[in-house]
Order: structure tokens, then sequence, then C-alpha cells
């Protein structure tokens, strides 16, 4: 190897070691190193014009998959679109509801309880899933 190549080489490992983005970042903290390890690139005065353009490329591609990455993230923790994750919302409400129903009848038929004792625990029923029910009409109005 010679000493041109020994050097891109180093160069090559560090800026991959300042370019290793962490899964936690925002898509635009990780284009903004993305961003910053271009610059350093186009000012280095000992690449030449094909070593910058390899270098880029691959730099390009990292980012790619990285941005893919976190879209695919993203989707899976929050849905395709608004609606999307507002249908979610309005599914689980929806699966409330049924589940409050059937634990009503469940209540209802129960020959063991009283009449006083059916109508409390009723009431601490329609107490529990009212509650649930607003957190998540609130979770809908935030998206």
């Amino acid at each position: 190897m010679n000493i041109r190549n020994k050097f891109l080489m180093a160069s090559l490992f560090c800026l991959g070691l300042f370019a290793t983005v962490s899964a936690q970042k925002t898509q635009d903290q990780i284009n903004k190193v993305y961003a910053e390890q271009y610059r350093k690139i186009n000012e280095d005065p000992k690449l030449s014009g094909p070593e910058k353009a390899r270098l880029k490329k691959q730099f390009a591609l990292k980012q790619d998959h990285e941005n893919k990455a976190y879209d695919a993230a993203y989707k899976n923790k929050y849905g395709n679109s608004k609606e999307g994750r507002k249908r979610l919302v309005d599914n689980k409400i929806d699966e409330l509801d049924k589940r409050y129903e059937k634990e009503k009848k469940l209540i209802e038929n129960d020959k063991v309880l009283g009449k006083n004792q059916k109508k409390a625990n009723k009431e601490a029923l329609k107490k529990k899933y009212e509650s649930q029910k607003q957190l998540l009409k609130r979770e809908k109005d935030k998206i």
C-alpha cells in the first residue's frame, strides 16, 4: 500500500467513526451529522476529486440506510399517517367498549351477587372504563 492509500483508508476509518448515528436521534439530527461529514470531505485538500466523490457516495449510501431504518422504526411506532394512527386509537376504543359490555353482562348474570352489589360493581366498572376511554380520546386528540 502506498502512502496515499494508507491515508485514504485512515481518513475513511475516522470519518466512519464520526458518522455513527444512534437510533435515538431524529432524522434531522442524522442528516446534520452527515452534512458535517460531507463538508469535511470537501475541505480535505489531500483528497482528489474522484476520491471525494467515492467517499461521498459511501456516506450517501450509509445515510440512506439510516434514514430508511429511522422511517421504519417511526412507522412501526406511530403508524403510516395521522389518519392511520387515529384509526388505531379508534380500534382500541371499540375494543374497550366491547370489553366493557362483556364484563357488564358477566356482572348482570352473576347469581351470587345481590341487587345492590351488582349495581355497585357496574358503577365501578363504568368509572374504570370511562377513565380509560378518556385517556384514549386524549391520545387521539394529540395526533
